[in-house]
């Protein structure tokens, strides 16, 4: 879900089953508690999947850059990350990076935690001055993508990545790869230029998109729901 300078973040790939008996008040003690492509609650999962730490750090052989150094990364695990993910500041559940307040000119790297309370994060991440990078899922049909990529005017490139990630285990072995592709979002200018640049690198592979969202918004209507409010 994090990422730094040199390496990977943390994250959870699997999606949660549905819950019906589980209060939101607890869902949201979950959604805080859990790192990366995690998934609630009904799992409760404590596998961690980290960001491959060459996405961050870049691979020289491979003539890759890497999208860092990042700033701060809000949501690393509480055990602790095998790679750094930010040269700065990286926070785990205990600090509580949601309510947290961010450096206003912190370039931030975030993997939120994935499900219900998902679009907490996305939308202080939309609204953080300083910018950053998101890797979430490419979930088009929820209501935090509606909102906070799609339709936020911060939002500056997007990235539909070709091929599904292989996140690492809290050990550093590389997993599986989870059950839906990856979009990267960039807020700012600096996030963009670099998703650009992974793009032309390869070391991303997929469609990259700089839009301004703050033009052509209007066409989405800013009021219309999403088929899943996750």
């Amino acid at each position: 879900m994090n990422t730094a300078h040199a390496s990977p973040d943390s994250n959870t790939l699997f999606l949660p089953k549905k819950n019906k008996t589980t209060s939101l008040p607890r869902v949201k003690e979950l959604a805080s508690a859990t790192v990366g492509y995690d998934r609630l609650p009904a799992a409760q999962s404590t596998d961690t999947w980290l960001t491959p730490p060459e996405l961050i750090w870049g691979s020289p052989k491979e003539g890759y850059t890497g999208l860092g150094p990042f700033d701060l990364d809000p949501c690393t695990p509480e055990e602790g990350m095998p790679w750094p993910t930010s040269t700065g500041t990286m926070l785990k559940p205990s600090d509580d990076g949601l309510t947290t307040g961010w450096p206003a000119d912190a370039f931030v790297f975030m993997n939120p935690p994935f499900g219900r309370g998902q679009e907490a994060w996305m939308e202080k991440m939309a609204n953080h001055p300083g910018g950053g990078i998101a890797l979430v899922f490419a979930r088009t049909e929820t209501r935090w993508f509606q909102r906070f990529v799609l339709n936020h005017p911060n939002v500056s490139a997007v990235v539909f990545q070709a091929v599904r990630l292989k996140f690492h285990r809290a050990n550093g072995d590389v997993g599986d790869a989870p059950h839906a592709g990856p979009a990267w979002i960039a807020y700012g200018e600096e996030g963009a230029r670099r998703l650009k640049r992974a793009v032309k690198e390869g070391q991303i592979r997929g469609c990259f998109l700089e839009l301004d969202f703050a033009r052509v918004s209007w066409v989405l209507g800013a009021g219309a729901g999403a088929a899943n409010d996750e």
